[in-house]
């Protein structure tokens, strides 16, 4: 036995192999983590790479399928179906590229990943939405441009052929469907967490994706109903209420003249016509009003047809003439339209000029003027004026239903009447006007259509036609976004201008004549009403010359909204600004507006977003 050592009272080893072998696995241990940090370095890289490599072609497929939708969408607005049909085969083979690249298991493993799986996600969706565009929806409109050409929808001896719009129907509401899944994913992204190329990126694809969606909806809309509505189930009749700007209306314009349209088969013709102030004046509203309809819109809302467009809802304005109708013995109709001479003049731009009964010429540039003007200067009589302004609305009718000029400018030329909301229609067939109801030319601002977006509607108070120098501009100057459990905030302008010739003596007597005594003063008095969205609130209303809060506003409610009314005085060349404060719903971050369609302006703003 090995003695024992100052400091080593067991005598037992010290240091020496001992303190080596235990020092060994520690090395050992410290190579294997070593090694598999490495290993996991190693496999972050690669799957990095991967990703960026994956990365790399979602991009370069997405930057080829820009330009071949551009190309495509020319191609079928050109009616050039054989080379829209060349182009779609390139556009699907890089939506299943980026498909395939977003569908690799890495990529779906990596996006479960905090951040980075938000960015996958979201790149996964836009992909996703794409190929929806590109195997569910330009195939079938492609398809659909071959069988549907404009001009085949052009009257023929009188007559459309309703056959291929009514086989194109179920094909559109497929492509309209698929669209709107597409952008149901775009719409479902959160952009909060995204880094700001992407963030941009989704933005685009969704403004792109609503007015893709919006253009198939109304075309699958129109497929469906055009056929029944035309007659090809049977004759149809329509009121059809011609709109005077010159003399405002919430809707658009007071109620000028009324005609019968009748649509059997496809084929169409105006039957009776009646000018509306010949028509009686009841004691009271032929139907009953609610306290709120007749508090902000008085009792002379539905006593006359003249009167019929006080309200901005046009469900309500149809059924307010339809009763009105019958109780002077007018027929039974299935429908009623509505329009002004502002349309009138884009139909012009596709048919090319027509002569009026009296042989007046209309052209796209100076219906509004003839109509609406020179009408007054040459027929001091208002009923003269009135069949004059009849006599012109038929003649351009007569001229689209014979199929005068370019067929295929009509249709752009009615869609863009309907965008400024120049166009109403209402069906009596609740199937068809549930489709109607939710649609821009379904006019249903307080049953349904508009429930996020404010209104300013416009009623002319003097009587007279001078409205016809009123100029108009609504506009969504800001809208502040919610924080700390506040809703967001908008503020709307409204300009109102005259420009009323200094001498007012200088315009035709019957357009300043509004039944009193005395020369005309030239003065614009303008109910200004305006409405919150449902679930919003109307705040200060002010002045901007001065920015005092108006006095004399008046506020009430109609149909769940907040509403205030204020009245606007302008004498010649005058000039007012207010601005409105609106409070928006609870999770509504932007605003847009419908408002009353005048010879100044459009009856639609284009929504404004908190920023």
């Amino acid at each position: 036995m090995r003695g024992a050592t100052p400091g080593n009272p067991t005598g037992e080893p010290t240091g020496g192999a001992t303190g080596r072998r235990a020092a060994r696995p520690r090395r050992r241990t410290r190579r294997r983590v070593l090694l598999v940090v490495l290993a996991v370095v190693v496999v972050v890289l690669a799957l990095a790479g991967w990703l960026a490599w994956r990365g790399l072609q979602v991009v370069d497929a997405l930057e080829q399928i820009r330009p071949a939708v551009v190309s495509l969408q020319d191609d079928l607005a050109a009616g050039d179906v054989e080379q829209a049909t060349t182009a779609l085969g390139p556009l699907q083979e890089q939506s299943a590229r980026a498909t395939a690249a977003t569908g690799d298991p890495v990529w779906r493993a990596a996006s479960h990943l905090p951040w980075v799986g938000a960015q996958l996600g979201a790149v996964t969706d836009v992909v996703a939405a794409v190929d929806l565009l590109a195997t569910d929806v330009v195939p079938v409109l492609a398809e659909v441009a071959g069988s549907i050409d404009p001009e085949s929808l052009a009257p023929v001896d009188g007559t459309v052929d309703l056959a291929p719009l009514a086989a194109a129907a179920p094909q559109l509401q497929q492509a309209s469907e698929a669209a709107t899944r597409a952008q149901g994913l775009v719409d479902a992204i959160d952009t909060a967490g995204l880094v700001e190329p992407l963030a941009d990126a989704v933005e685009e694809a969704r403004t792109s994706l609503r007015g893709a969606t919006s253009t198939l909806e109304v075309a699958s809309t129109a497929a469906t109903l055009v056929p029944p509505m035309l007659g090809a189930e049977g004759a149809r009749t329509y009121l059809l209420l011609v709109l005077n700007p010159a003399e405002l209306r919430s809707t658009g314009g007071i109620v000028a003249s009324v005609a019968l349209l009748t649509a059997d088969g496809g084929s169409m013709s105006l039957n009776r016509q009646v000018a509306a102030g010949d028509l009686p004046q009841f004691e009271s509203a032929v139907l009953p009003l609610t306290a709120d309809e007749e508090a902000v819109h008085t009792r002379q809302l539905g006593r006359l047809m003249q009167n019929v467009t006080m309200t901005p809802d046009f469900p309500r304005t149809a059924e307010l003439a339809v009763e009105l109708w019958a109780r002077t013995g007018g027929e039974p109709v299935d429908g009623v339209l509505a329009t002004d001479p502002v349309t009138l003049s884009y139909v012009l731009g596709a048919t090319g000029p027509v002569e009026s009964p009296d042989g007046t010429v209309l052209d796209e540039q100076g219906a509004v003027r003839t109509l609406l003007y020179d009408a007054y200067e040459r027929f001091p009589e208002s009923r003269d004026a009135d069949a004059f302004f009849a006599g012109a609305a038929a003649s351009v009718f007569d001229a689209i239903s014979s199929g005068q000029g370019d067929a295929r400018a009509l249709v752009p030329a009615l869609v863009q009447a309907a965008s400024e909301r120049r166009v109403a229609v209402w069906s009596a067939h609740p199937d068809e006007q549930g489709l109607i109801g939710g649609t821009t030319v379904g006019g249903a601002f307080l049953s349904g259509a508009a429930d996020d977006r404010a209104g300013v509607f416009l009623d002319d108070g003097t009587g007279t036609k001078l409205d016809y120098f009123l100029g108009t501009g609504v506009e969504v100057l800001s809208v502040t976004c919610p924080a700390d459990g506040a809703p967001a905030t908008a503020v709307l302008s409204i300009d109102l201008t005259s420009q009323v010739p200094a001498d007012p003596s200088t315009v035709p007597s019957y357009m300043t004549w509004n039944g009193s005594e005395g020369p005309p003063s030239g003065a614009l008095q303008t109910n200004v009403t305006v409405y919150a969205p449902v679930g919003g609130a109307l705040g200060e209303v002010r002045e901007v010359h001065d920015g005092t809060a108006v006095v004399g506003a008046w506020r009430g409610q109609e149909a769940g909204r907040d509403v205030v009314v204020v009245t606007s005085r302008l004498d010649p060349g005058g000039a007012e600004r207010y601005e409105v404060d609106v409070t928006l719903p609870t999770d509504q971050e932007g605003l847009a507006v419908w408002s009353t369609p005048t010879l100044a302006g459009p009856g639609a703003v284009p929504a404004a977003s908190c920023s």
